[in-house]
């Protein structure tokens, strides 16, 4: 059965959206995994990325977001929530409804910040693949709590870790999984 033009196209839109919310998707983890990799996979080389308090371009950003947040004792977790993306050709708009949360501790004092932030994002399709072009980052609100308890780590729970060792990247070299107790 032949496909309309009318629903080609939107076939193709939607093929479109699809991809540029994977780059969207692709950014978090890279940030959270401090996968310096991944999140160049979603520049351009020539894209801006405002994030308010620093400005790099898309060839620096993976560099300067690693350092920002490179392995160590700190972990955080990108949430993505409501994503509006607007196709017009090779070109595309976004607006991405964010939380992210940073732990950070001093040995003295544990905190975690919790940023609620918009990436509104100008995307462009070069050579079949879209990247970000301009990324301009609009806080809503955000905060710093003191963490008045920390759960005693009982080797009952796994944690991700902030490199190729974490959980995503395991399980593609073989089983991560504990087996249950008495089974083999």
């Amino acid at each position: 059965m032949a496909l309309s033009q009318e629903n080609e196209a939107r076939l193709l839109r939607l093929l479109d959206e699809r991809e540029i919310h994977d780059v969207l998707v692709r950014y978090c983890r890279g940030v959270d995994r401090c996968d310096r990799e991944l999140m160049a996979s979603c520049y351009h080389d020539d894209a801006v990325d405002d994030h308010g308090n620093w400005q790099v371009s898309g060839a620096e950003a993976a560099q300067h977001i690693y350092d920002l947040v490179k392995p160590g004792s700190g972990s955080a977790m990108h949430f993505l929530g409501n994503v509006r993306i607007e196709v017009e050709g090779d070109s595309a708009f976004t607006e991405s409804y964010l939380l992210a949360f940073r732990s950070s501790g001093t040995g003295e004092r544990d905190t975690t910040r919790t940023r609620a932030v918009r990436f509104i994002d100008r995307f462009t399709r070069r050579d079949g693949a879209w990247r970000i072009s301009e990324r301009v980052v609009a806080d809503e609100w955000n905060r710093v709590d003191e963490v008045v308890e920390v759960m005693a780590d009982t080797g009952k729970f796994r944690y991700g870790s902030k490199d190729r060792d974490d959980p995503v990247y395991a399980i593609r070299r073989g089983p991560v999984a504990r087996r249950p107790a008495g089974k083999t």
